[in-house]
């Protein structure tokens, strides 16, 4: 039977004991990879850089195409658009040792994909709605991001498409209502961002590189908060309320509790789903408060309620680490 991991709380008990030195704990720490080490952060650094520039430059190329927009040819403008997508694809075709670098042209191809979309209904008029711009987007950008199959383009994907949903339930959907944050709105979140979460983690999770669970983390946060929200709008907006909405929020908070606690321990999704719980627990107790005219106690009692949650909340997210640590 292999030894257990070293974490965290092990070498914090070691050093609280006595048995080592504020430089011993520090060493110790880093030798059980706690601590990053000098070539771990220098390989973050370099990546986060990459990325930034490469969504900087792609940024650079619209404004720049907006802000001389009176002066260039629409020939000139496309032109240069295209020119974008082309070496994009030609950097990745040619970086292909270089995965990391191959990842961030085509990167730069989804962002780039927008502005030549933008460019096209501002320049031909097409009478498209913004939603729709995005929704294209995503269409359009979706082999680039087969391609990559990295994390962080799966990440501006997933956002893509909730803009797109977001816009047609504020601007298409009732043209003379905002829309944005009606009950329809957030079902369509929900099952969308729940439906991308349950491939990705069924099947799609494994076969993506770039480390680290951030798109599985980043579906969940859009997932659980359509579901506050739907709660929400149950407590607090009488003209929308529904029986189905506490019910599909329920039913949502359990399904990730069960997936993240039982099915696989996520002590990030947990903390998240901690999050939500909190919210929708601070929301009742304000409601029933407000609702027996005690608006006054209800920020004291609102206060405490958030800081015992919480304070609860962090010591079962330690405890749930502990556990995943010496399983």
């Amino acid at each position: 039977m292999s030894a257990p991991a070293i974490g965290r709380d092990q070498v914090d008990q070691l050093a609280e004991a006595g048995h080592l030195a504020p430089a011993a704990r520090d060493h110790a720490l880093m030798l059980a990879g706690v601590t990053p080490v000098g070539a771990q952060w220098q390989r973050f650094l370099s990546r986060l850089f990459l990325l930034l520039g490469v969504t900087f430059l792609a940024a650079a190329v619209g404004y720049f195409i907006a802000y001389n927009w009176d002066v260039m040819g629409r020939f000139a403008k496309i032109g240069l658009l295209e020119a974008g997508l082309v070496i994009a694809a030609a950097v990745s075709w040619r970086a292909e040792a270089d995965r990391l670098m191959a990842r961030a042209a085509l990167l730069a191809g989804v962002l780039l994909t927008g502005p030549l979309l933008a460019f096209v209904g501002q320049t031909y008029q097409t009478g498209a709605d913004t939603y729709e711009l995005f929704l294209g987007w995503a269409m359009l950008a979706l082999p680039w991001v087969l391609a990559a199959n990295w994390r962080p383009v799966w990440c501006l994907w997933l956002l893509l498409v909730n803009v797109a949903i977001a816009l047609y339930f504020g601007e298409a959907w009732r043209p003379m209502i905002g829309s944005f944050f009606a009950p329809p709105s957030a079902a369509v979140h929900l099952a969308a961002n729940a439906a991308f979460l349950l491939v990705f983690e069924a099947w799609a999770g494994a076969r993506v590189g770039g480390g680290g669970r951030s798109v599985e983390r980043f579906a969940l946060a859009l997932s659980l908060a359509a579901a506050c929200f739907l709660y929400l709008i149950f407590v607090f907006d009488g003209r929308e309320r529904a029986w189905w909405q506490p019910l599909v929020a329920l039913m949502t908070f359990a399904a990730a509790w069960f997936a993240y606690r039982r099915w696989r321990i996520d002590v990030a999704a947990l903390a998240l789903w901690s999050f939500g719980g909190i919210i929708a627990i601070v929301a009742t107790v304000a409601k029933i408060m407000s609702a027996g005219h005690l608006e006054t106690a209800a920020f004291l009692l609102t206060g405490i309620t958030t800081i015992g949650l919480s304070a609860l909340a962090a010591g079962w997210l330690r405890k749930v680490h502990r556990e995943a640590e010496a399983a």
